[in-house]
């Protein structure tokens, strides 16, 4: 196919485009990683409070963590366009239910990813605000809790959304040969591999927090090498 020489973008071949999801999932891992590792952790301390215990981090990380959030939302928008495109025009899943959850799930994701590193960081800002404040834990973690409980819902559909719908559609497309993707690659997805995410708080509370990301980013970096030719752009 002939490629228009009209900008950057344009030029870019569907692979590339695709790609670009993976790197807004990579900035989308910094992000959780400043925003979860070391931030808050469980434990049986008669000192800790609900059996929380919290390190006081610098608030110009989740300030990053945000922006880095923010960045990766018309990134992964860019990426997750051409894969529809690409799934529509190349595959005629247009018609499929599963291909409708999956595209639900990417236009979740656009403002997704943006929402909840930004919802996640007032979190622990709240909390160095009130130890800034009082000093006290217990007041420190009972004004997060409070301000968590008005984010709670748009989050936790967010998840529902985006994560679950994206994990439902992507198993069962690759299940039904709907792609030409090996079986196994129906584990890259976010809620499978923010699942396998959890064996690394054996190692160290936090060590989970970039692997929903990742998920994602195994997920579009399987249909970048697999759903379109190096060269391809349609």
């Amino acid at each position: 196919m002939v490629i228009r020489k009209h900008g950057y973008m344009k030029n870019m071949t569907s692979r590339k485009k695709i790609l670009l999801g993976c790197l807004a999932m990579v900035l989308a891992m910094i992000g959780d990683y400043l925003l979860g590792f070391g931030t808050f952790s469980t434990s049986s301390s008669p000192d800790a409070y609900m059996g929380i215990t919290a390190n006081v981090v610098p608030d110009r990380r989740y300030a990053l963590s945000s922006i880095l959030g923010f960045l990766c939302a018309p990134i992964f928008a860019v990426a997750a366009l051409e894969l529809m495109k690409v799934m529509e025009t190349k595959y005629a899943l247009g018609e499929s239910k599963l291909y409708k959850l999956f595209k639900i799930a990417n236009w979740g994701g656009i403002l997704y990813f943006a929402f909840i590193h930004i919802g996640i960081c007032m979190l622990p800002v709240v909390f160095n605000a009130g130890m800034d404040a009082t000093g006290d834990l217990r007041v420190s973690v009972d004004m997060v809790i409070r301000v968590t409980k008005s984010v709670t819902v748009p989050m936790g559909l967010g998840f529902i959304i985006c994560d679950c719908f994206a994990m439902i559609a992507w198993v069962g497309i690759v299940l039904k040969g709907m792609l030409p993707v090996n079986k196994i690659t129906l584990i890259c997805n976010p809620v499978f591999i923010a699942l396998l995410g959890q064996l690394m708080n054996y190692v160290a509370e936090g060590l989970d927090s970039g692997f929903e990301s990742l998920g994602w980013l195994l997920m579009y970096l399987v249909c970048a090498m697999s759903l379109v030719g190096k060269e391809e752009c349609l």
